[in-house]
């Protein structure tokens, strides 16, 4: 069974996904992002305090622990809803202010709520005092603690924008028309590096959007998973321990694959011989593609998305036997291999 993981923003809790929690028709949990001052160990929290499957739908900061997971059990998580998020590093001059924030803070959290919500609403809804009250006991409740922990967790963020290509699971990304924050251009550009998006701009609604318009965001969501249901409900690939090579194993290995189709020609193997690291940094390889590559550690190579075919290319450069590379892929020994597969020794 997939489980839907909400996860709320800086200094939030449940009230944020309650309206979405109350809709939906699957099992529902609630992330806790209080104990953490990395977006890396909130996202490792989450993965295991849900078991199998899910849905991570977050919200600000909780987006970016969202994508975190993503990053962290690529084969866990099935579909991300991100609202009202980012997805860079920090920004030049961006510590002062938080530190700002910190210490108002530190000094009282109503103080802080009264300064830092309005800007986050749309204009309209500044003097809606049912919601901003509501947003006010919110912020208190965090608790000046909470806020330091989280807020140094947003200034060590990691730059998603490095991993996004490597998502390949549907992702809808959702704001409002008024987010003076978190405006749609940044989510544009996050749609723009992952491979399966979909962007919703809901109008009169600003960084609360969950709050501020929570029928419409209902619907948007629900709506959206009804679509992508056959991708988040598919059965669980019953190979156990083994690697497919899928559509999305397909566009995993892009970078892999493209390096390894490169020795096809002399001027590409010299290039590999001569300098390794220099030539997988030619082709982006990330820190585990370039490791599995470095190690001929075939099984990590297909896992990554390589296609065998494919990365079979490098024992020409590096010559292994065949048989060999047929054990890593059983995850076996060379003995049994030859023993159990080819009867013989």
């Amino acid at each position: 069974m997939v489980t839907l993981v909400l996860i709320p923003g800086l200094v939030s809790d449940a009230r944020i996904w309650s309206a979405l929690e109350r809709a939906v028709d699957m099992p529902t949990h609630r992330s806790d992002v209080t104990r953490d001052d990395t977006i890396e160990a909130m996202a490792s929290r989450l993965l295991g305090e849900v078991k199998g499957p899910l849905v991570a739908v977050g919200h600000s900061m909780g987006g970016r622990v969202a994508m975190e997971a993503a990053r962290q059990a690529p084969d866990r998580v099935r579909a991300l809803v991100l609202a009202n998020t980012g997805h860079g590093p920090q920004k030049a001059g961006e510590l002062a202010k938080r530190q700002a924030k910190i210490d108002l803070g530190l000094k009282d959290m109503a103080l802080l709520a009264a300064e830092w919500l309005p800007p986050m609403l749309d204009p309209a809804r500044v003097g809606d005092q049912a919601l901003v009250s509501e947003l006010e006991a919110m912020v208190i409740a965090a608790g000046p603690l909470v806020h330091e922990r989280q807020i140094k967790a947003l200034l060590a963020r990691p730059d998603a924008a490095t991993y996004l290509p490597a998502i390949t699971c549907p992702m809808l990304l959702l704001t409002g028309a008024q987010d003076g924050w978190s405006p749609e251009a940044q989510h544009r550009e996050i749609a723009a590096l992952a491979i399966n998006t979909e962007l919703e701009v809901i109008e009169n609604a600003g960084h609360f959007l969950p709050m501020e318009r929570p029928a419409e965001t209902v619907a948007a969501i629900t709506q959206w998973l009804v679509r992508n249901r056959e991708t988040i409900n598919a059965p669980e690939k019953d190979l156990a321990d083994t690697p497919l090579f899928d559509r999305s194993a397909n566009i995993r290995g892009y970078r892999i694959n493209k390096m390894a189709m490169a020795l096809s020609d002399a001027s590409g193997r010299d290039a590999f011989k001569a300098d390794e690291d220099a030539f997988l940094d030619r082709f982006g390889l990330n820190d585990d593609e370039k490791a599995a590559v470095k190690a001929r550690d075939w099984r990590e190579m297909v896992r990554l998305g390589g296609n065998l075919f494919f990365i079979l290319k490098i024992s020409a450069v590096d010559p292994v036997a065949i048989t060999r590379i047929g054990a890593a892929q059983a995850g076996m020994t060379h003995e049994e291999f030859l023993k159990q597969r080819l009867g013989k020794l």
